[in-house]
């Protein structure tokens, strides 16, 4: 049996975030990741490195904000990028890629993945030479770029009104776009619209009053839990909503949300790897089944009732067995041959003779 639409629509989809996450063959060149305070991209980044290191791609990491110490991973080349000219900024992660064999080698060329941690720098201080410095980079096939953008940072006003926002020109230059969301705002939100009330806000889009704290941030100042579940309360064990834009070379583009949803503990050396499954296949998300609740309600109702509404089989042969009036109408056309299907038969009786005028029937 062939497998239907929708199923060959959620494997495709998935099929292809699962290839963009390996970097096969040149999936996405440049990869933007948009996060908030509420929830940040680590987790997406470390699951790209994680696959990266599998492949034998080298990691750059290219650092505006980050300190090497606190980096999850180790990469294999770690860039200072504060503070330093777009020119010698360029130069210094150049060097720092592999060198491409020579086309008479059978040598094959090595992947890298180069990983900004943040954009806001560039987006500041470098606005109109932002496409220019990013598309310099990739300079080969074998060079993927994953960069964050903070949406929740505000940017300075452009003195040029006619020059597109960095927001603008970043989603213009990317690839594949992918947004990153608590599971528990989702959550909340289909909870919300499943009982036809308000969307709840969070973060900036609630307006609160006073200092905006982050969910990690949150979880670690609460008192009463240990470490190890602080993402368990906040996050749903700490799953991430992706929602993927994947621009193919075609020009069709895909949009689908996906669940990243991590391994458990905080063990580097552990075996189990992170599972991404669709957004509606989370078992916390998919619409239940109604049709085994329906039947259980009826069953109560019938219970609950001092009478049975249901007939017996004596009474449904009854039922068969009874003429409905005019019934010979629907025998045989209508009793008159084709075409006179579903004519009314009609007797006239004594009174009804009395009545009837035969001058006023001609008319």
């Amino acid at each position: 049996m062939a497998p239907s639409a929708l199923k060959q629509r959620k494997n495709h989809n998935t099929l292809l975030f699962q290839k963009l996450l390996n970097l096969r063959d040149g999936a996405s060149p440049f990869t933007l990741v948009l996060d908030d305070l509420e929830q940040q991209s680590g987790s997406v980044v470390k699951e790209f490195v994680r696959r990266a290191k599998i492949s034998k791609t080298k990691i750059v990491f290219i650092s505006f904000e980050t300190l090497r110490k606190k980096l999850s991973f180790e990469p294999e080349a770690f860039v200072k990028a504060r503070s330093k000219p777009l020119a010698a900024l360029r130069t210094e992660i150049l060097s720092q890629l592999p060198p491409t064999p020579p086309p008479a080698s059978n040598a094959l060329p090595t992947k890298s993945l180069l990983v900004l941690d943040s954009l806001t720098s560039l987006c500041t201080l470098h606005s109109a030479h932002l496409a220019n410095f990013l598309s310099s980079l990739l300079i080969s096939p074998q060079i993927s770029l994953l960069a964050t953008f903070h949406l929740d940072v505000p940017l300075p006003m452009d003195q040029n009104s006619y020059t597109p926002k960095a927001l603008i020109t970043l989603t213009y230059l990317s690839t594949s776009i992918l947004s990153v969301s608590p599971l528990s705002h989702i959550l909340a939100k289909k909870r919300a619209r499943d009982r036809s009330l308000v969307e709840p806000d969070f973060a900036l889009a609630s307006q609160p009053e006073g200092a905006l704290v982050g969910l990690s941030l949150c979880s670690s100042l609460s008192s009463g839990h240990a470490k190890g579940n602080a993402n368990t309360d906040h996050g749903e064990n700490g799953a991430v909503v992706i929602h993927a834009e994947l621009r193919r070379r075609s020009g069709r583009g895909i949009i689908e949300e996906f669940v990243l949803i991590p391994s458990p503990g905080n063990s580097a050396t552990q075996c189990s790897a992170p599972v991404v499954i669709l957004l509606e296949e989370h078992p916390l998300y998919a619409t239940p089944d109604l049709s085994n609740q329906g039947a259980a309600i009826e069953d109560e109702d019938n219970a609950e009732t001092t009478f049975n509404l249901g007939l017996t089989e004596k009474q449904k042969r009854d039922r068969d067995g009874v003429v409905l009036p005019y019934f010979d109408a629907q025998k045989d056309g209508g009793g008159s041959g084709a075409g006179e299907g579903g004519r009314i038969l009609y007797d006239m009786g004594d009174e009804d003779r009395e009545d009837f005028d035969d001058e006023e029937d001609e008319i």
